[in-house]
């Protein structure tokens, strides 16, 4: 009997303890998380559940994906989160970028989460035209070609397309047409030092040559590491660097080559040639005829290329001579491609002392024009060549080679 007044006084006393122990529990956080953290492995409550940190929640959510599918609204969400609402730009690939040529080709593919009903494309800021969709193509996938007529300097084109219900996805690149961006390559080939003893040396191309080059290097758009400068070159260094070119040159870059040094004229034949420095008088395998220039000056698919020659009888490069045309846009000239011709003209002989060159030089040097034309830079350089020497000097067209009535333009650099 007095053992279990004993056990009851002890049972009581352990309920008084536990009392105490969970009014301490509601009065303290600290408490709170140390009673916890020992029912982690318990089931889980729903207080628990809230308590949750976003980390819990992002490493569940793919178990719920693979078990749960969403909802139509969960996948518009989803899709405008990860950026299907878009214009992707095939040409340009960039959000502004610049171009020498006129046109230019824009392509672009608009997604969607829901069906497009049209597309408009704005240029500079003005409509130009729209496309309306139709129930046999794709509405939530449209892709879109257009060529544009650019104006020199900045232009900007934008596609706006328009869902069923009313919003819009847009996207705007800006295309800056401008000339100096064009390439520019240049071969200057200049010969005073000949193998044939019977053929006399010169004294002044490749000093020429050097100015010519350091002129069109400084003050024009030719990069140094577009220009091959041959100096004493042969017959195969010249055409094997021909050869080479045509793996190299675009249809949208330019061209000029330089040469000077002797020049023949084939007065039965009707022919004129270039000497390079193994030439030998009486045997003309490493004479280069016009006709290879005219050749490879057609096979090198450049914009606009321009031959620059003092040699005696340069003129027999042409065909025919083309009459200026006095157009007074610069713009319209480079658009079409050409192939001209700047010759010392049609003397026997030309004199190591070349006015011709000399003339040359001097109006590229002192030319303040932005874009000068190579007919300029002849009508200009012309009569005072024709005042100092006996010699007239030729202009023209390089005929059947692809010339399209456009000129070669000089470019200064900024």
């Amino acid at each position: 009997m007095k053992n279990r007044i004993v056990l009851i006084a002890v049972l009581c006393l352990f309920g008084y303890a536990s009392l105490l122990a969970q009014s301490d529990e509601k009065s303290s956080g600290v408490v709170k998380l140390s009673m916890s953290k020992k029912k982690v492995e318990e089931p889980v409550e729903k207080p628990l559940e809230k308590n949750v940190s976003s980390t819990t929640f992002r490493m569940t959510k793919p178990a719920v994906t693979k078990t749960q599918p969403q909802t139509q609204s969960e996948a518009t969400a989803k899709s405008t989160a990860t950026g299907n609402d878009r214009v992707d730009w095939v040409a340009p690939t960039l959000n502004s970028i610049n171009t020498s040529q006129s046109k230019y080709d824009i392509r672009a593919t608009i997604y969607s989460s829901e069906d497009i009903r049209v597309v408009n494309i704005f240029v500079n800021g003005e409509f130009y035209k729209n496309q309306i969709m139709d129930g046999n193509s794709s509405r939530t996938k449209v892709f879109i070609q257009e060529t544009f007529d650019l104006t020199l300097g900045n232009n900007s084109i934008k596609l706006e397309a328009v869902t069923m219900s009313g919003k819009k996805i847009e996207d705007l690149v800006r295309i800056n047409y401008d000339l100096s961006s064009a390439r520019y390559y240049a071969l200057i080939i200049a010969v005073e030092d000949y193998d044939d003893p019977t053929i006399n040396d010169l004294e002044e191309p490749i000093n020429d040559a050097d100015k010519f080059y350091k002129i069109i290097s400084s003050r024009y758009t030719f990069n140094e590491e577009d220009i091959t400068y041959l100096k004493n070159p042969t017959k195969a260094d010249i055409i094997g660097t021909l050869h080479k070119m045509r793996g190299t040159i675009t249809e949208q870059d330019n061209l000029l080559i330089y040469y000077a040094g002797h020049g023949y004229w084939d007065e039965e034949m009707e022919t004129g040639y270039w000497l390079p420095s193994d030439a030998y008088s009486d045997n003309p395998v490493n004479w280069i005829p016009n006709t290879d220039l005219t050749n490879y000056i057609n096979v090198l698919k450049t914009k606009h290329t321009l031959l620059v020659a003092d040699a005696c009888f340069s003129g027999g490069i042409f065909k025919t001579r083309k009459a200026f045309n006095n157009s007074s846009s610069i713009e319209k000239l480079y658009k079409l491609p050409s192939r001209k011709a700047i010759t010392s003209g049609n003397l026997k002989e030309v004199p190591d002392q070349s006015v011709f060159i000399e003339f040359l030089l001097k109006q590229l040097k002192g030319n303040n024009v932005e874009y000068f034309s190579s007919e300029q830079l002849f009508s200009q350089m012309r009569p005072a060549i024709m005042n100092n020497s006996d010699n007239v000097p030729q202009y023209g067209t390089i005929q059947k080679v692809g010339d399209e009535g456009g000129d070669f333009v000089f470019i200064l650099r900024d």
